[in-house]
C-alpha cells in the first residue's frame, strides 16, 4: 500500500511539473515567439517550486533575456 500511495504521489508531482513546464513555455512563445532550446531545456529540469517562481517572471519579464536571467 505505501509503494502504491508513494507511486500515486510521485505521478501527480510529475503532471504538476509538466503542466507548469508547459504554462511557462506557452506564455513565453506568447510574449516573445520561439523559444531557445537552451532555455526550454532549463525550464524542463526545474522542480515545481523553481516553476512557481518563473510563472511571474514568464509573465513580467520585458525579454527573453531578462527571463533567462532568472534561470537558476
Amino acid at each position: 500500500e505505501q509503494g502504491i500511495e508513494q507511486g500515486i504521489e510521485q505521478g501527480i508531482e510529475q503532471g504538476i511539473k509538466q503542466e507548469r513546464r508547459a504554462s511557462i513555455e506557452r506564455i513565453l512563445q506568447l510574449r516573445f515567439g520561439t523559444i531557445p532550446s537552451e532555455i526550454s531545456g532549463k525550464i524542463q529540469g526545474l522542480d515545481i517550486q523553481q516553476l512557481d517562481n518563473l510563472m511571474a517572471t514568464a509573465l513580467t519579464a520585458s525579454s527573453l533575456d531578462e527571463f533567462s536571467q532568472h534561470l537558476p
